[in-house]
């Protein structure tokens, strides 16, 4: 039996498998057509923008447990913080892989609004197909290819970035049907602050009352905030972060049940066990077997 990898050290992978040309430092890589065979059947939680351009072949993934299937051309995003597995690659396929670490990608959106439409509508729909639009994401992809291997180093992040960019702003927003470019707005602001605080603090803090405190802000309006960007309550998105872990660590590891609830700081397996089953109307045990591939 393979050793699961609950989580993708993708920095650590990315300086053994990847030559120097193919990145700018730990912020902006491309990696063609990987055959990472033992990442297939793994599923950890992303660090990063991950996005692979499919140019032939085809691959069934998951992404927070919901499967989806990739038909070549196409283009399929799994950003961070969401649980990712990889569970089949066609012999014939082309990936061609984009990674960006989460403070690159998220440097690159962060003074505009529409940045939540369209993490959201990525999450939503994460396979787009290109079969009329391939040309214009292989010129990105080459041009993108010819600056990380240029030998001239000055400026070369801000180029991919500004590239990077270029590429949303024409293309990303027709696939997504996202119109508008509007600076944030304060609500916005607050939100994405609180994603980032709930990264940081989730496997500890499970209170409103606590995300509120740290943005200077009453529980009822940080929900509020909270349901304008994602439809769902403030606790509601925390438990849902929090339960998505827990999967993670029950199928793609040979923790305990104990083991988990210690590892996220509950009181008690049973504690644990309440909490999980209240969110996903399984025990974890139960979770576990019915999701384990024999």
């Amino acid at each position: 039996m393979r050793e699961p990898i609950p989580y993708l050290q993708w920095k650590e992978r990315i300086d053994a498998h990847t030559p120097g040309n193919c990145r700018v430092g730990n912020d902006s890589l491309i990696v063609k057509q990987p055959r990472e065979t033992d990442f297939i059947d793994q599923s950890f939680r992303l660090d990063m923008t991950l996005s692979v351009f499919l140019a032939s072949g085809h691959c069934t993934f998951m992404a927070d447990w919901v499967e989806y299937e990739a038909q070549a051309p196409c283009l399929f995003t799994v950003t961070p913080g969401q649980i990712f597995q990889l569970i089949t690659l066609s012999d014939e396929a082309e990936p061609y892989t984009i990674i960006m670490s989460e403070a690159f990608s998220a440097s690159l959106f962060k003074e505009y609004g529409s940045f939540g439409s369209l993490h959201r509508s990525i999450v939503r729909q994460p396979v787009i197909d290109l079969t009329h639009d391939s040309q214009a994401f292989t010129r990105y992809l080459d041009m993108l290819e010819a600056l990380l291997q240029s030998p001239f180093n000055t400026f070369k992040l801000e180029a991919v970035r500004h590239l990077s960019l270029a590429m949303f702003y024409s293309y990303s927003y027709k696939l997504h049907d996202i119109s508008e470019v509007t600076p944030a707005t304060k609500q916005e602001n607050l939100f994405q602050q609180f994603m980032l605080l709930l990264k940081r603090h989730y496997q500890t803090e499970r209170e409103v009352a606590f995300y509120a405190s740290q943005l200077c802000i009453t529980p009822k309006y940080l929900s509020v905030i909270v349901k304008q960007q994602t439809g769902q309550t403030a606790l509601a998105c925390i438990e849902t972060h929090v339960v998505t872990e827990c999967k993670a660590l029950l199928l793609s590891t040979d923790l305990n049940i104990q083991q988990i609830a210690n590892r996220l700081h509950f009181p008690s397996q049973s504690v644990f066990g309440k909490f999980f089953k209240r969110v996903t109307d399984l025990s974890p045990r139960a979770y576990r077997k019915q999701h384990t591939r024999l």
